[in-house]
């Protein structure tokens, strides 16, 4: 079978764990009033963060504006996709900088003006932002019991705790220490590495099923440790190791070892697809799940679980990486949040 634009996109699904898909609500399933409330403020606070970025990559030319921007849009289009599934109308305005929420707007306004003080305000700017976001994002969690309105919130929660390491990790760059701005578990956040929730699909039927697995990546250089949205250069030496525990039902059981990364190469705008094999090369991918290869085949899955991904220098471009295990009977459980940064 081939990974089909029905099924999440499944093409990115696989290929890129972090896609914009979530999961159809329910036939007949509503949404109440706080609910859809709550959607419409994620929908501008999502184009706050991008509008903010925009505008301070246009005043500092700093690349991280332009690739979170990126990301921004993603999360618009996933609040979007919700919002339209529940026939709620949309409040974001088409224009950069306007908003239909006076209190958004004047967070705007402040955002911008601090930004423009220095880079380095600039990139605190950015580190708020997603504080900020973050904690809206959990309480938007809490207050609901709604399944699509649950994995959309935590998807992009996901993207805000890897968007507010980028930020960190160019203000240390920078030799400055940061300190929390708004979120009391900054710390833990920064610490916690590019962490990922499993998810799983039974390729016979392209059907997604629960799963309790966990997947941690690192990414490190000479310099140190990072995280989803770094940006290196192309002599830097770049290691990539992901570890992970299984779902618990999955222990003991043997499995196939998956690698697939998705590049963009600078400046174009249509990805190449590859799959590693056991030779620990790099092969085209077709996006079709009779021949996707494995890193290495018939392994027995115990608690944890460690793939060595790649390491080496690599050309400019976007690289967004996908790990995870088969198991016999074809089902597939891969990282949710795909390991992501970029080259230059």
């Amino acid at each position: 079978m081939k990974l089909t634009q029905k099924t999440i996109s499944i093409a990115i699904a696989m290929i890129l764990a972090s896609s914009a898909w979530s999961a159809p609500p329910v036939q007949g399933t509503q949404i109440s009033e706080a609910e859809a409330a709550t959607l419409s403020f994620m929908r501008e606070e999502e184009k706050m963060a991008r509008d903010v970025y925009i505008t301070l990559y246009e005043v500092w030319q700093t690349q991280i504006f332009a690739n979170i921007s990126s990301a921004e849009q993603q999360h618009m289009d996933q609040v979007k996709s919700l919002l339209d599934r529940y026939n709620l109308p949309d409040p974001a305005l088409e224009e950069v900088g306007n908003f239909t929420n006076s209190d958004i707007q004047s967070l705007y306004d402040s955002l911008v003006e601090r930004g423009r003080t220095s880079q380095i305000e600039a990139l605190y700017v950015g580190a708020l932002i997603e504080e900020v976001d973050i904690d809206d994002l959990q309480n938007a969690i809490a207050e609901t019991n709604n399944r699509a309105l649950e994995r959309m919130y935590t998807k992009l929660m996901n993207g805000s705790y890897n968007h507010l390491r980028a930020f960190v990790g160019q203000i240390e760059y920078l030799g400055y220490v940061y300190e929390a701005q708004y979120l009391d578990e900054v710390d833990d956040i920064l610490n916690s590495g590019t962490m990922s929730r499993g998810i799983a699909i039974e390729t016979a039927n392209s059907q997604f099923v629960e799963t309790n697995a966990q997947f941690k990546a690192s990414i490190k250089t000479q310099t140190g440790l990072y995280s989803n949205g770094a940006i290196f250069s192309q002599s830097d030496e770049i290691t990539i190791t992901a570890t992970f525990q299984p779902d618990s039902a999955h222990i003991g059981q043997n499995a196939d070892l998956l690698t697939v990364a998705m590049f963009t190469p600078m400046g174009a705008t249509q990805p190449l697809i590859f799959m590693r094999d056991e030779t620990g090369g790099w092969q085209n991918w077709d996006g079709y799940f009779n021949t996707l290869t494995a890193v290495q085949v018939q392994q027995t899955l115990g608690n944890e679980q460690k793939l060595n991904v790649y390491q080496g220098t690599l050309p400019a471009g976007r690289y967004q990486i996908s790990v995870g295990y088969r198991l016999q009977d074809g089902t597939i459980v891969f990282n949710e949040q795909a390991i992501d940064f970029y080259v230059e």
